[in-house]
């Protein structure tokens, strides 16, 4: 899991805490993985909402989850399923055959579902000077944990989730990443930086200092999680994207 604050480190510490907590709890009582993740996001988010109103914190974050199960009477080499959940605009992506398979979509302003939902709470969509949407002309995010003065604006603790059967052979790697990564490298990028890689650790280090050397501004975190097909798949070449992260990074101005 990664938890990405903003506006502090108050919310993501809620979470890094009592998270696993309410995953837990739901395990007990469901065994369906994308109800339990679903269950376990809005009921931090009740749960910080009380904590914030007790101790005058308003603070948010991003948290993104993925958790592995193997149902019973499936073998151990195919029967492994991956269940992400995330809100705001961390992600998730799968490394199948060497490629990039994106498991979670930012919630932005961009997105028409996303945006629609906004107006219709009565909340509004600003741009700032880099032509970034906003909502309220302050949140880049559509969805979080906190930011309890936009929840009456269509701000939502909602997550979206993502269940994936992996695949022994062709499965590499998992990886978390937050924007500080994702504003500067994108999905592909960051697998072919890992396909370099002997270790995991090696691997996280590569990618953050990638994005520090680009320019990235905000923090930056990496979890890997290997599978099966670890250092199967090798991209000899890896082109970076320089212009692309440049520009729309929106941190260049």
């Amino acid at each position: 899991a990664v938890y990405d604050g903003h506006g502090g480190a108050a919310a993501a510490d809620f979470c890094e805490k009592y998270m696993e907590k309410y995953i837990q709890e739901f395990l007990a009582e469901d065994e369906n993985l994308e109800n339990v993740l679903s269950k376990a996001f809005l009921e931090i988010n009740k749960a910080y909402e009380r904590h914030a109103r007790l101790s005058a914190d308003g603070r948010a974050e991003a948290p993104l989850c993925a958790i592995c199960s193997h149902p019973a009477g499936l073998g151990l080499r195919d029967g492994i399923e991956l269940v992400v959940a995330s809100v705001g605009d961390s992600r998730a992506i799968l490394c199948r055959k060497g490629k990039a398979m994106k498991l979670t979509i930012d919630h932005t302003p961009e997105r028409k579902e996303e945006k629609e939902r906004i107006r219709k709470c009565g909340g509004f969509i600003a741009w700032n000077s880099l032509g970034q949407p906003h909502v309220n002309g302050r949140l880049a995010m559509t969805r979080s944990i906190g930011d309890l003065d936009l929840k009456d604006k269509g701000v939502i603790a909602q997550p979206e989730t993502k269940r994936v059967q992996l695949h022994h052979a062709d499965d590499s790697f998992l990886v978390l990443t937050t924007d500080g990564i994702n504003f500067m490298v994108n999905s592909q990028e960051i697998c072919d930086s890992i396909s370099q890689c002997h270790d995991p650790a090696e691997a996280a280090h590569v990618v953050a200092e990638q994005a520090m050397q680009f320019g990235t501004e905000d923090n930056s975190t990496v979890v890997i999680v290997p599978f099966g097909a670890w250092g199967k798949y090798k991209n000899g070449e890896i082109n970076f994207s320089f212009s692309r992260s440049f520009a729309s990074s929106g941190r260049w101005a």
